[in-house]
């Protein structure tokens, strides 16, 4: 069986060696037309000096006619270049992603981080070494939005994350479809650092080809307007769009320039077609601003309408078994007879006719023929046409990409296995091998069971024995159940649960807030969810280290208390052994286990296996050696 790094290694190999016969072949046809080019000037300027005039002629057009077919033809490799470039760079960064260097990715997602959510920031969802750095390969702002939203909103019934989790399945096995997509987004806008830096820096492409950071934070705080023409596609006018006004536009330049033939065989007085331009003048200047605010919006986003255009088509032309994936195709195309990418292209070509304003004979011809007029009239016939559709289209598409963005960790991981969901809390949850997704071949795996007669596990060990991370393996784990994304175990079971995490908090200098006074209002927001009733499952690590231990010790006792008596589910890591003796008051409703290690040659060793019981170990003294500290026996 081909491993997904093979399949990721021999596309880089492939599009490499395409990449390098397409670049060899534009350069040679490069050189035929420089050859044919002066060649062709050369004969011409002989001929023209020998007075053959028509072997002149016929020898221009014929060597024209090679000009031309052979620049035809280097187009058409350059194109099949760009892809082979696309290609091979969006292989290299899979298999980068899939060697564990994901964390190299310069798209964080930071500005998706949030401190006081209730489980993005302590379960790494954005930030360095997140989920979204790890996974997000979407190319658009709607798609990258898109990805945000769902992390932060898992879903709550289990008919819909079944239908997330066959979408999820039908797409992991698409791999050319998500591949090829992605590279019409790449190809459409050079500017889409969708690439590393580095990976820019080194590959076939001059760096000015393709944008780094800076570019890339330049192109999303354009993509962040999309407001804009979201607005501007939905306002209409009609004065613009009315029979009058067209038959104005395109009678009275028609007038104008008969009256100016006339004029010249003097059949009418000069200053009938003077008077004629004047009118013209005089209405270009009406509203200048008006069309020019809505010829500079689609300037604006020209190269983002191309974008999302070649991947609207890709996803039109591709078939798919998944019902929610036909249903997104289906509300993509609407009531509308023409496919979706159809009508972004026709205004992707309305701008090129636009686009001639910067010509440096427009102003003669706009007056001559009220141009702006009549590309504003082909805009808002495009607007009452499709302009209504625009927002849907930019959505569906960032929700195929953010589908696609998480069907990589199916493809990359065949060994994750698709949760299991059940509505009923009673059946508890159930993992074998459960480890983390986030930490490669190095991770450590573990079973673990809740249900609702021991709903609760305290985990106690030592320093950096693995409470942490295991509380972050089975929180992340759980939230990937409820996006409908698979997991990292060879079985998973769980309810839907809303999760809750204690895990990092610190001071807040700007609102004068401490750690500890932190802690609480995560305590808060925790005890108050499960007043509302909600099913919560919560992380709490080293809950109240903010305080003194007495304190701690205290507090902490009568929250887990407290969540217990609200037959609530979830996990508590810490060091306080005391906190053991739960097991035995809550009649082993509170369960304990722990981390432990052991020392071999003087060295200390972590196997960060799960264990029944209460940690019997402490390795904070040798710890503290090994930083230096000298500590008396």
């Amino acid at each position: 069986m081909t491993t997904p790094e093979k399949k990721y290694q021999k596309r880089v190999e492939a599009y490499s060696a395409k990449l390098d016969l397409y670049t060899k072949k534009s350069s040679t046809f490069g050189n035929y037309k420089l050859l044919v080019f002066f060649i062709g000037i050369g004969l011409a300027v002989v001929l023209y000096i020998f007075n053959q005039l028509i072997f002149m002629s016929a020898q221009i057009i014929l060597f024209l006619s090679a000009f031309i077919y052979l620049s035809i033809v280097q187009n058409h490799i350059i194109k099949r270049k760009n892809y082979s470039y696309a290609m091979y760079q969006i292989n290299k960064m899979c298999l980068k992603r899939i060697n564990g260097e994901w964390s190299k990715f310069s798209d964080v997602g930071e500005e998706f981080e949030n401190q006081e959510h209730n489980y993005t920031y302590d379960l790494d969802i954005f930030g360095r070494n997140s989920l979204f750095q790890m996974i997000n390969m979407t190319s658009t702002y709607s798609g990258r939005h898109k990805l945000a939203e769902i992390f932060l909103n898992p879903l709550e019934k289990k008919e819909d994350i079944l239908e997330r989790q066959e979408a999820i399945s039908e797409l992991s096995r698409k791999l050319m479809f998500r591949q090829r997509m992605l590279s019409n987004a790449i190809i459409s806008n050079k500017n889409l650092a969708l690439i590393d830096d580095e990976e820019i820096n080194s590959g076939y492409h001059s760096s000015s080809a393709y944008s780094s950071k800076k570019k890339r934070k330049t192109l999303l705080d354009t993509m962040n307007k999309l407001e804009e023409i979201y607005l501007w596609a939905k306002q209409e006018n009609k004065l613009y769009s009315s029979n009058g006004f067209i038959l104005l536009i395109t009678g009275l330049p028609v007038l104008t320039l008969i009256l100016l033939v006339l004029s010249i065989f003097g059949v009418v007085s000069p200053y009938l077609p003077i008077l004629g331009f004047s009118i013209q003048f005089l209405m270009l200047a009406y509203k200048a601003n008006f069309r020019s605010k809505n010829f500079e919006i689609v300037e604006k986003y020209a190269n983002t309408l191309k974008v999302y255009s070649g991947i609207i088509k890709q996803f039109e032309s591709e078939k798919f078994e998944s019902d929610y994936i036909n249903e997104l195709k289906k509300e993509l195309k609407g009531k509308s007879q023409d496919p979706a990418w159809k009508q972004i292209e026709k205004l992707s070509k309305l701008w090129e006719l636009i686009a001639n304003r910067y010509n440096l004979f427009h102003a003669i011809v706009n007056v001559a023929t009220l141009w702006d007029y009549h590309c504003l009239v082909r805009l808002e016939k495009w607007k009452i046409r499709s302009g209504k559709y625009v927002q849907k289209w930019f959505d569906i598409i960032g929700e195929v990409e953010a589908l696609s963005s998480m069907s990589i960790l199916r493809h990359d991981n065949p060994e994750f296995i698709m949760p299991q969901i059940t509505e009923d809390l009673k059946a508890g949850i159930t993992a074998e091998q459960l480890g983390h997704p986030l930490l490669g071949k190095d991770r450590k795996c573990n079973d673990i069971s809740f249900d609702s007669n021991q709903p609760i596990l305290l985990i106690t060990g030592s320093n950096m024995s693995g409470k942490s991370t295991f509380l972050r393996t089975v929180g992340i784990s759980l939230l990937l159940a409820t996006l409908g994304m698979p997991v990292c175990a060879k079985f998973f079971k769980c309810p839907i649960l809303k999760i809750y995490a204690c895990m990092r908090t610190s001071d807040n200098l700007g609102q004068n807030v401490s750690s500890f006074y932190a802690e609480l209002l995560r305590v808060k927001m925790i005890v108050e969810a499960v007043d509302r009733n909600e099913r919560v499952f919560f992380l709490l690590d080293e809950i109240f280290k903010g305080t003194n231990s007495a304190d701690r010790h205290m507090g902490a006792k009568m929250l887990i208390r407290q969540l217990d008596k609200k037959a609530t589910w979830g996990m508590v890591s810490t060091h306080d052994l005391e906190l053991a003796d739960l097991e035995k008051e809550s009649n082993s409703h509170i369960r304990n286990y722990h981390f432990k290690e052991y020392y071999k040659d003087n060295k200390i060793y972590f196997d960060y296996r799960l264990r029944k019981g209460v940690s019997d170990t402490r390795n904070a003294i040798y710890l503290m050696r090994m930083a230096g500290v000298s500590v008396e026996d």
